[in-house]
Formats: C-alpha cells, sequence, structure tokens
C-alpha cells in the first residue's frame, strides 16, 4: 500500500511552500488509494517552538491536508523529540557495524582544511582524517569525555547513485561528491539525514514527494537507507514557487504564510485549487477544480520540472470564481464567512448584505472577503467627499450648466418615484425612468448617466446608478444628489 508523508518543520508558520506539498502528497495518496502520515520534525531545539506547531497543525486540519495518522490526532510517536532512544539505537547500530565512525576534528582543522580546498578549487570535502581510528579507541575518548561528531562512512568503491525520480526521470550523483557526512553532534543528538531516514523507514515510507531543494540530500539519504539494508523509497521532487521575477519565493517580494492570504479574505478551497495548478497540469483547459476532481485527476507524471511562477492575479481570479459560487449555492453560509471581515467597517444589516451579494449587478464584482466592506461601503457609509472634475471628467464634455440641469432633472425624476430600499425588483424601472430622462433632455447617455452615477457613489468605478439607487433608498439618493449641486 502507498503510503506518504508531510513532515515540516515548526521554526516558522504554516508557508505556502509547505501547504503546496502537503496538498500533492495527499492528491497521490487518495489518488492511489494510499494514506498519508503527518510527522513534526522538531529536532531543531533553538528555533522550533510550541506556536509555530500549532499554527502548522491547525492550519494542515483546517485546509484538510493534515493527513491520515499523524501529529494532529495526538498520536505518541509522530514528533522527532519522541523518537530520541530509536535514533540512538540506530546510530549505535552504525558504529558497531563500522559503517559510521566518531570524528574528533577541531572546528579550527575543519576551516582550516575548507580553506584549501577553496584555494585549490575543490568542492569542501572532508579528508577522513578520523576514519582509520578503531571503534574501541573512539569509544574510549568518548567516554572520558572527548567531543566527537559521528560521520556515515561512505564506500569508496559505492560508484553512482542513481535513482528514478518520479517528476525527473533518472538522476544520477557520483559518490565521489560526496564525503563522510555528519549524521549526529553525539549519540544523543541526531541529525537530519539520520532522522528522516530512520522516520521513512519506521513508518513505512512507500513514496518520498518534496521540493526539489531537496534533490541535493536524496543521495545522502540513499546512502543511510543503504548502509542499514533498508528498502528505498521511491522519490519525486517538486518544482519550486518562483516570485515573479524568478526568484525562490520569500516573504520580501510575496506572502509566504498560508495565515495572511486566509486573514486577506482568500478561501481555503480557492488557495487548494491555485495550489494544486502551481507546479501540475491537468492536461486541459479546465481551472476550476473540487477537491474530488482534484483528486481524481491527479498524477505525478503531469508534474512540471520547472519552477512555478506565484501569479497573485491568478489567485484572485480563482478566489473570485469560489466567492461567486459560494454567494449563488448558499448566501447564508457564505455570509457567516464574510462576517469577520464585516466587522467595524458598514453597518450590520444581514439581509440587506444578503440581497446586495446576491444582485447581479456584484456578481464578479468580488476578489477577496476582505475588499467586499470596501465595495459596499458606498451603500451603507457616509459619502465621502470627492471633487468636482469627477463628475465632468471624461469624453462626456459635460458643461457646468448641463451637470446643473441633469442634476436637477435627476432630482425631480427621483421624487416622483417610490421604491422600497433593497427591492431589486424596481432596478428596470429606476432604470427606464432614467433613461427616459436622457431623451428628454436630448443628451448622450454617458452625459446623463454618467454624472448621475458619480454623484450617487464618489467613485470612478461603481455599480450601475439603478443598482446605487435601489440600495441606497430614494431619501439617501436625493441628499446625494443635493450634495452634487452644492459642489456647483
Amino acid at each position: 500500500m502507498i503510503r506518504v508523508r508531510i513532515p515540516p518543520s515548526p521554526t516558522g508558520l504554516l508557508h505556502i511552500g509547505t501547504v503546496r506539498t502537503a496538498l500533492y502528497n495527499h492528491l497521490f495518496a487518495k489518488h492511489n488509494g494510499g494514506t498519508m502520515v503527518f510527522r513534526m520534525e522538531d529536532t531543531d531545539k533553538e528555533r522550533s517552538t510550541k506556536e509555530f506547531e500549532d499554527d502548522i497543525i491547525n492550519g494542515l486540519v483546517a485546509l484538510g491536508l493534515a493527513g491520515d495518522e499523524g501529529v494532529h490526532l495526538g498520536t505518541k510517536g509522530y514528533r522527532q523529540s519522541e523518537r530520541t532512544g530509536i535514533y540512538q539505537k540506530y546510530l549505535q547500530k552504525l558504529l558497531d557495524e563500522d559503517k559510521a565512525y566518531y570524528c574528533f576534528c577541531t572546528k579550527e582543522r575543519l576551516e582550516e582544511m575548507r580553506q584549501k580546498c577553496e584555494k585549490e578549487k575543490r568542492a569542501p570535502r572532508y579528508d577522513g582524517c578520523c576514519s582509520e581510528i578503531s571503534p574501541g579507541n573512539a569509544k574510549k575518548r568518548i567516554t572520558n569525555g572527548e567531543k566527537g561528531v559521528i560521520r556515515l562512512r561512505v564506500p569508496k568503491d559505492r560508484g553512482d547513485i542513481k535513482w528514478n525520480d518520479l517528476v525527473r526521470g533518472e538522476t544520477v550523483i557520483n559518490s565521489k561528491e560526496l564525503d563522510d557526512f555528519v549524521i549526529a553532534r553525539t549519540i544523543d543528538d541526531p541529525l537530519y539525514h539520520l532522522t528522516v531516514v530512520a522516520d521513512d523507514h519506521d513508518m513505512e515510507i512507500t513514496h518520498v514527494i518534496r521540493g526539489e531543494d531537496h534533490i541535493s540530500n536524496t543521495p545522502k539519504q540513499i546512502l543511510i537507507f543503504e548502509a542499514f539494508g533498508w528498502e528505498l523509497p521511491e522519490f519525486a521532487h517538486l518544482p519550486l514557487i518562483l516570485n515573479e521575477d524568478k526568484s525562490k519565493l520569500s516573504k520580501r517580494k510575496n506572502k509566504v504564510s498560508v495565515d495572511d492570504y486566509l486573514k486577506e479574505g482568500y478561501l481555503p478551497e480557492a488557495l487548494i485549487n491555485f495550489l494544486a495548478l502551481l507546479g501540475w497540469n491537468p492536461g486541459t483547459e479546465q481551472e476550476i477544480f473540487s477537491m474530488e476532481e482534484l483528486i481524481g485527476q491527479f498524477s505525478l507524471d503531469r508534474v512540471h520540472k520547472g519552477g512555478a511562477v506565484f501569479d497573485i492575479k491568478k489567485l484572485d481570479w480563482i478566489n473570485g470564481e469560489y466567492i461567486k459560487k459560494e454567494i449563488a449555492d448558499d448566501v447564508d453560509v457564505f455570509y457567516k464567512k464574510l462576517v469577520p471581515c464585516l466587522k467595524n467597517k458598514i453597518p450590520d444589516n444581514p439581509e440587506l448584505i444578503k440581497k446586495i451579494l446576491k444582485d447581479p449587478d456584484f456578481e464578479g464584482r468580488f476578489k477577496k472577503l476582505s475588499e467586499i466592506p470596501d465595495e459596499l461601503s458606498v451603500l451603507f457609509n457616509k459619502l465621502p467627499d470627492y471633487p468636482l472634475d469627477l463628475i465632468m471628467r471624461g469624453k462626456f464634455q459635460i458643461t457646468k450648466d448641463m451637470l446643473k440641469k441633469v442634476l436637477e432633472k435627476a432630482k425631480e425624476v427621483v421624487s416622483e418615484l417610490e421604491w422600497e430600499k433593497g427591492d431589486s425588483g424596481k432596478s428596470a424601472e429606476l432604470a427606464e425612468k432614467m433613461m427616459e430622462l436622457v431623451s428628454g433632455l436630448r443628451l448622450k447617455n454617458g452625459q446623463v448617466l454618467w454624472p448621475v452615477r458619480v454623484a450617487l457613489s464618489g467613485q470612478e468605478h461603481s455599480p450601475n446608478f439603478s443598482t446605487l439607487m435601489v440600495y441606497l433608498g430614494k431619501e439617501e439618493v436625493l441628499k446625494r444628489l443635493d450634495f452634487a449641486l452644492q459642489k456647483l
């Protein structure tokens, strides 16, 4: 049975790249009837915090990407900090079999070696100075309190290290490029390469799906698997997520924490849809997917080899499509998601807000939940001041005399009409009456409708004039037309 894993380190908030990796693991597992394991790599004692761990767990759970077993279920043994004794046992096994050895070289000697390699234009490599120390002698020195790291003994005759990467195809690294690398600071302090291999073996992971920045780690981990005589998992390395300038995604140029996107008003489902397409191609023109559709269509052979550019405009479009669909499906459920964004920004009027959200004139106007209060504020809050030339600008060649006549006649028309605030069924009648005003004044549409719309909204871009009239109500419409006249 296929078993994959997501093993984040709690040294920062849940990263957008971690979510994309979790998503691809989730899709691959579910598509193949497999299992996803969620474990926590918390051995970096200096930078790991409970706050970061809680953020990662809560985020992946909320997104439905936490997996089928693991740390989020409160099960013991899925934090590396809970497996120290296991790692000690494995390290001792390697030492006993002379597949690893203690290295007592000082920092000064290692630095001198590094500088020599640099001077000779060679990649920095450990020269194996301590590899000939007998295990008995090494053990005595450790017992006597001498400090020493543990290095894996890389077989000199190993030859090329190859694996068939499920994204990149055959990948080859010459073992001569690797030195006897450190796998533990002490017997009680294992390092990443040892712990991740031990975890993958013990948790019976069959497929390691992770970012391409781990490609350089793979040969070392293969050597550790081989040292223990364990079966290798299959590897798949995903393309990096890039900024628009093709640099690696970083918080200097983009938000990288998932929390930031959710707080800004991106829906979890839209974020997942966007991330699925950030490095994977379904082979069709389809761009909006349910989770079930993604599971059904996902395969690693359609994952790109090249980096995937984080296109915020694409995310905005996808999120807008999800907002539109959720409003159409159930505006009451959508409104509950919107409530936190409305607080202290527009008056609490749920029924009217729901009517506005469902109005066809607002369809497709919302890209993020956080933008909706700003879009609706023109209908609920006091009209902000605006320059007179906003009404008169543009191609319509509106003079002050013309504007005065338009606004006065518009007031007369509105005064004779009656409608209930929020009754969108009146929109057509209001539009018809205003169009009669256009023909009555013998002006162009824009010379009447533009100034009326700007007078009602105070904005260059807003819903059409009849929609504004419906939701502002008669009294407020008259007040705003008066305000525009006062500017003259």
